[in-house]
């Protein structure tokens, strides 16, 4: 699934949705900010609640978008889109009140008590929704701010953003209160209730901590091997077994409840499916702590498995490009071959690392690949010079597997012909 639909077929949605309820007699500048609001809102609150549906990890949706790293890729992307269409519809209520106030502009007559006064109380829906929409759209453009910068660490930003679904339902709050004046069975109503209730569907799931919940599985750490300069490799036991697995995935790993869980990439699994390895290297905060102090005992709570960068199937050229801990996906998918006695010839992998001291399996890797017919390279920074990526390129077969430093991964995503390329997004933030 590509990103594109995002940012064409949605807003084609919302003003086709728009245009069925438009009467055609919006005259003057008032009447088509009326109009503009409930477009920008309309669309809005659609980006909005795809998003929160996508952070999900519903089963289905992660195969429609390619592995769980595309989905929250198109997760963070529809949120970032309804934030634009969200300050739209800000601008739209506010340009013209700033234009009256600097006398471009007459303010237009009152129309009477607002629709949906309160008995008795003086306080109506009309006042209740803008209150609900105003301070949801200032706390999402924080939450955005927060997230786009990292102006804080990955643990507090968790915390965060679990407000997320507090705001989207502040924000359908502010679309329910304002039904009076849309009309409840206009389009634009009607998508109110069912799109915008879909996402409240999905606000309420996320808040009662229902996320992974089927996925996750206690365990506890029962080996600790250094294979580098700060690179540890955990060997962990689960209490009962994973529900699926295919060579390539990886789960989430949460060691601390108040640092949350982290992505790891699965580099074995036993046969029974309860026996779990993973490599980790010291890139930051959390990494380091880990390969500083895990220790035998240690309890862990696993979800997934997740992703779908998995070793093709099929036979052909292929190239296998792992980059630093971005080589575990392909210790495992070497794993699989092994285990299931296949052979692949045809496969070219190279290890990309900076010396042999950090090149973390690369005897593993030269056995298994002598075992499977796999063509094997090791390519040593600080003896060979940078890894030509140029080069590989122009000679690269059609079908390149990366898995290292985003850098790398952009630079062969320009070099590559569209298609020729595939990577896992490990940038959930």
């Amino acid at each position: 699934m590509t990103n594109k639909w995002v940012w064409w077929l949605l807003p084609l949605l919302a003003v086709g949705v728009w245009w069925l309820g438009y009467a055609g007699d919006a005259n003057g500048v008032w009447p088509w900010r009326h109009e503009m609001l409930l477009l920008t809102g309309l669309l809005g609150m659609t980006y909005m609640a795809i998003s929160l549906l996508l952070a999900l990890r519903l089963p289905q949706l992660e195969v429609w978008c390619g592995g769980l790293d595309r989905m929250l890729r198109l997760h963070r992307q529809t949120a970032i889109g309804g934030t634009l269409a969200l300050t739209a519809h800000w601008l739209v209520v506010e340009a013209p009140k700033w234009a009256v106030s600097a006398g471009l502009l007459s303010r237009p007559a009152r129309r009477g008590a607002e629709v949906g006064a309160g008995a008795g109380n003086g306080i109506s829906l009309h006042a209740l929704g803008n209150t609900l929409g105003e301070w949801s759209f200032y706390l999402l453009i924080a939450l955005v701010v927060l997230s786009l910068l990292a102006l804080v660490s990955y643990g507090r930003f968790r915390l965060i953003h679990r407000l997320a679904p507090i705001i989207y339902l502040a924000g359908w709050g502010h679309g329910l209160c304002l039904l009076p004046q849309i009309g409840a069975m206009t389009p634009v109503g009607v998508s109110i209730w069912l799109i915008g209730g879909l996402g409240a569907i999905g606000a309420l799931y996320s808040l009662l901590g229902l996320v992974g919940v089927r996925d996750r599985h206690p365990g506890r750490v029962i080996a600790v091997r250094a294979l580098a300069d700060h690179t540890c490799e955990l060997t962990m036991q689960l209490e009962r077994p994973l529900a699926h697995y295919r060579p390539g995935q990886f789960a989430f790993f949460e060691f601390d409840a108040k640092e949350g869980p982290h992505p790891f990439t699965l580099v074995r699994v036993s046969a029974d499916r309860r026996q779990l390895v993973i490599a980790v290297r010291a890139l930051g905060d959390h990494t380091r702590q880990l390969v500083a102090q895990a220790r035998v005992g240690d309890e862990v709570v696993v979800t997934g498995p997740y992703g779908a960068f998995v070793a093709p199937q099929g036979g052909g050229r292929a190239l296998w490009l792992g980059a630093g801990i971005g080589i575990t996906p392909f210790v495992a998918w070497l794993e699989g071959l092994t285990a299931r006695g296949e052979r692949g010839e045809g496969i070219t992998l190279i290890q990309c690392a900076p010396d042999l001291a950090g090149a973390v399996y690369h005897r593993r890797l030269a056995e298994l690949c002598h075992r499977t017919g796999v063509r094997y390279q090791l390519h040593l920074d600080k003896a060979a010079g940078r890894l030509d990526l140029a080069r590989i390129a122009q000679d690269a077969p059609e079908q390149v597997w990366f898995c290292g430093p985003e850098g790398m991964a952009d630079a062969l995503t320009r070099l590559l012909p569209d298609g020729h390329l595939h990577r896992e997004l490990f940038r959930f933030r």
